[in-house]
């Protein structure tokens, strides 16, 4: 297979050089596109020392994206900028072109990771696509412009030539020492407190706090792309994202939560809140999920998020409809409430004003949204930065996004892992912090499958193996 694969590479690249003859062309984006062989896109990923590393998977396993470098960027700043972004970006669409990119929770200074920022969108340099038709390896050159066009093929080549194709088995070795979280328990508990405080006054009716768990890396190297592959095993019919900062750090995850998909006008979202863990037999999973299915806080909190949705999107649509029961979403440690929401946009209803009306859901926010948010930046002590934030792809005819929930940053000598709790009037501070272990006992158990889940008196990943072959 490597050698169809190389193969694949030198005609991709002859035909670069080929182009180099030519004048650059009057489209400000092009694309050219090589057939290849299917291949493991995290171990692709894992072995490339290229710089701007990123990856997208929506749920259906529909359509998987892994990229290296950004051929074209725009780096938004605040809430006000995407829709100039998306503009732009759209601009530069054609049929068969995506756009990666993210955004963060909230646009406040005191919430976003500088090394991000706020949000960014782009198109990799080279990348490597996989769809039900097959897989593909594509670059992206910016045109319009001669000294642009003569680098941007100049740029896409010396990428060619560093790509490693060699598809080796990889491997890591690491230890991670115990989990310090920000805010610690009694923290919590006071937060709670205040939340209570604020359902009373009426001034809230719902507020989602979360919880940041620091674990050091005190040896080896942990390799994010195979615990990010063990992963999405673990939880399928998942959301799967990597971006990359130009530091080197990597936001990184496994999301159950939609925010939207469209396919030319038709929408569809859902409303995910209300939670309780699995069971560890077939008949105590089964009672877990009708407690859930029964539960008024965990019926309130859904009912809440559901409400939301439906009177933004009642503005820009002209046909809306929702499951009139919900149903119950399983992962490996946690099972959901979902409610799905779908709807066929008004004529000229753009992505932009979209993801403006749904981002940030009262899933990840709360309710009223304004007062709810108000109260995350004023007194969660870290910064979420893309934590509950979006991430998708955009296109001219499809688009999705999915919520950064149950994710991840890997800096150099640390991981910090996230998780948060929807919080309304009833709830219980010692109930829902071990909401908050149960949503990253996954993560957790694939660092290390035996030790017990947060068990303080052992450290994590101790001689852990993290590996995949793939031919």
């Amino acid at each position: 297979m490597i050698e169809e694969v190389r193969s694949q590479v030198a005609e991709l690249t002859e035909r670069l050089r080929q182009l180099r003859l030519s004048g650059a062309p009057e489209q400000t984006l092009v694309r050219i596109e090589q057939p290849l062989p299917m291949i493991n896109l995290f171990n692709w990923l894992s072995g490339q020392t290229l710089p701007g590393k990123s990856y997208w998977q929506d749920r259906e396993s529909d359509y998987k994206v892994a990229g290296l470098g950004k051929a074209w960027r725009f780096k938004v700043k605040d809430q006000a900028e995407v829709n100039t972004c998306f503009q732009q970006v759209n601009a530069m669409l054609d049929k068969t072109t995506r756009c990666l990119g993210y955004l963060s929770f909230s646009d406040s200074q005191k919430m976003i990771w500088p090394e991000f920022g706020y949000g960014e969108f782009f198109f990799p340099v080279i990348e490597v696509v996989q769809t039900r038709k097959g897989c593909s390896l594509a670059c992206h050159l910016p045109g319009h412009d001669e000294l642009l066009w003569g680098t941007s093929i100049e740029r896409v080549l010396g990428y060619l030539a560093q790509v490693n194709w060699a598809l080796e088995e990889v491997g890591t070795q690491y230890l991670l020492g115990d989990p310090k979280f920000i805010p610690d328990q009694a923290h919590w508990t006071s937060l709670i407190g205040h939340a209570l405080e604020g359902f009373e006054s009426g001034a809230l009716q719902k507020v989602v706090l979360s919880r940041e768990a620091q674990l050091r890396l005190l040896e080896g190297q942990l390799n994010p792309w195979m615990l990010l592959y063990h992963w999405q095993l673990a939880n399928p019919r998942s959301y799967v994202f990597a971006f990359e900062s130009d530091q080197g750090s990597l936001f990184f995850g496994c999301s159950p939560e939609r925010l939207f998909r469209r396919v030319d006008r038709v929408v569809q979202t859902e409303a995910l809140a209300g939670t309780t863990r699995r069971g560890s037999s077939r008949h105590e999973d089964f009672k877990l999920e009708l407690c859930l299915l029964n539960d008024s806080k965990n019926v309130h909190e859904n009912r809440l998020v559901l409400d939301d949705i439906r009177r933004r999107l009642e503005s820009i649509c002209c046909d809306l409809e929702f499951d009139r029961s919900h149903s119950v979403v399983k992962l490996k440690t946690i099972q959901h409430l979902r409610q799905v929401i779908r709807g066929v946009l008004k004529d000229e209803v753009s992505d932009s004003q979209l993801l403006s009306l749904l981002h940030p859901t009262p899933a990840v926010g709360g309710e009223p949204r304004e007062m709810a948010r108000h109260f995350i930046e004023e007194r969660e002590v870290y910064s979420r930065g893309l934590y509950a934030g979006a991430c998708g792809v955009l296109g001219k005819k499809r688009s999705e996004f999915t919520v950064s929930i149950r994710s991840a940053l890997l800096e150099e000598k640390r991981l910090r892992v996230f998780s948060g709790a929807g919080i309304v009037n009833g709830s219980d501070a010692q109930d829902e912090w071990h909401e908050l272990d149960s949503k990253i006992g996954t993560l957790l158990s694939l660092l290390d499958p035996e030790a017990p889940v947060l068990d303080a008196s052992n450290q994590i990943g101790r001689s852990n193996d993290l590996s995949h072959q793939t031919s």
